[in-house]
């Protein structure tokens, strides 16, 4: 894996812009045949789960145990879902573990392990440090998500005791998103207003400082594909 040589970004632009806003956006990050690669893994070569919350425990459902379900027991999920989704944090859509299946050595050689190590090389850490300014980053976590008709990630702000988190990643692998079809990154203001909305451009890479107020919109019933991405935490301290 490697940064796309031809892209324009600056680095130094980008750690203003992250100083600034706590964010920055990097378009054309990849070389775009690794890009065309990874998105061809996500959306024919990936294991997904089913994942959502349920009383503060993050639940993952099985491609297998997906398949075997009936209409009805599809339905009753949806409601142990959406019902506690209009009080409370909830989220729903679509993951693959890549940090969990990694260091549990499942799927070996498999296209997301070979990019999380990327991840977790100097070049791509050392690249991160100068643009968040955090210079204690020492490894990165990594999960491939798949957002499709009635997924959504509601507010929160990333920041969890003991999970030592500076600051969020997306690598966003999209192809041909509309913005009616919502699975936008939104990030808030104190007051819940959105204060930027950003398309799931493919190829593109978002840095968001932790702590920050930050959804994924509801993606409609009409969307006509899915939102793939690969996420994570650029985090200090020992990889556990």
């Amino acid at each position: 894996m490697k940064f796309n040589s031809d892209s324009a970004f600056d680095r130094g632009s980008c750690r203003d812009d992250f100083k600034r806003d706590g964010f920055v956006h990097i378009p054309a990050v990849l070389h775009p045949n690794e890009a065309g690669d990874i998105h061809k893994v996500l959306t024919e070569a990936t294991p997904w789960n089913l994942c959502f919350n349920d009383r503060q425990k993050h639940i993952d459902i099985a491609p297998e145990n997906l398949a075997s379900m009936t209409a009805a027991q599809h339905d009753r999920l949806l409601e142990a879902v959406y019902a506690p989704a209009r009080t409370a944090f909830q989220y729903f859509y679509n993951n693959y573990p890549i940090f969990d299946a990694y260091k549990a050595g499942l799927n070996q050689g498999h296209l997301l392990h070979v990019f999380y190590e990327w991840l977790n090389s100097e070049e791509f850490l050392s690249l991160m440090r100068h643009v968040t300014g955090f210079e204690d980053i020492s490894f990165a976590d990594a999960q491939a998500t798949r957002f499709t008709a009635g997924h959504f990630l509601k507010r929160h702000d990333d920041n969890q005791i003991n999970k030592n988190r500076r600051a969020a990643f997306v690598f966003n692998f999209t192809d041909e998103w509309e913005a009616d079809w919502g699975g936008y990154l939104q990030l808030l203001d104190n007051k819940g207003h959105i204060r930027r909305g950003i398309k799931p451009v493919f190829n593109s890479l978002n840095i968001l400082a932790v702590p920050q107020m930050h959804n994924v919109s509801f993606v409609t019933p009409f969307a006509g594909g899915a939102r793939f991405a690969i996420t994570g935490w650029l985090r200090y301290g020992a990889s556990v």
